[in-house]
């Protein structure tokens, strides 16, 4: 259970939405991680409360805050595919099939060049699931995988959204406050892995741009 949903003051459609990623936060990294989010989503509707009965600002960062923060880094990959229910549903989409395979390409993979996708089958499922604990290293200089361009991009894009997010709720009013909803809901534009991601981050820049705001410093 995380706490923080307890003495959260955020009601309707942003406590659905809320509960529902702080649990998937916790496996994503931790208590604390979760904690965090619940926090930030809670100011941001009690900032919305002052000055609106509108739920579009507090909504976009439930949604996308969680977005930004839970990226399908190697880790979250690996937790993913080897809950049971991944195997199930794999399983349904191709009925009869007996040998289940991951094809994954990691972007150290491709750093150093090697341009094919790995295959992971159910009998190598022990290193993913070696893997999982690790996501302790997210982040840090002991993080084999940190070093890739598209995760330093995702670290950026998360630490100038919470930034910027902050300096927009601080002086919310209802006159800035169309500015502060359609900021929250960028993110939606950052689809896609790898370089698609990345083309998609930068039209995300660009629109930051768009709205007066300082774009984040990419890599």
């Amino acid at each position: 259970m995380v706490g923080a949903l307890a003495g959260a003051s955020f009601g309707g459609e942003v406590r659905r939405l809320a509960e529902l990623r702080a649990v998937e936060l916790v496996g994503f990294a931790d208590l604390r991680c979760a904690e965090d989010y619940v926090t930030i989503v809670d100011a941001v509707w009690q900032a919305e409360r002052r000055v609106t009965n509108r739920t579009e600002l507090s909504e976009a960062v439930a949604r996308h805050l969680y977005k930004l923060t839970a990226y399908k880094d190697e880790y979250e990959v690996a937790r993913l595919l080897t809950r049971p229910r991944a195997a199930e549903l794999a399983q349904a989409a191709v009925p009869g099939g007996t040998d289940l395979t991951f094809q994954l390409h990691p972007p150290m993979l491709r750093a150093l060049g090697m341009g094919k996708k790995i295959g992971l089958t159910g009998s190598t499922q022990a290193v993913l699931k070696a893997l999982v604990p690790m996501k302790k290293l997210r982040g840090t200089a002991l993080d084999p995988f940190g070093r890739a361009h598209v995760r330093k991009v995702e670290r950026e894009l998360l630490r100038h959204y919470r930034v910027t997010l902050h300096d927009l709720v601080s002086g919310l009013t209802a006159e800035n406050y169309d500015r502060a909803a359609a900021f929250a809901a960028l993110p939606d534009v950052v689809r896609g892995y790898e370089d698609v991601k990345l083309r998609n981050v930068e039209r995300y820049a660009a629109q930051v741009a768009a709205l007066g705001l300082r774009a984040p410093d990419l890599p």
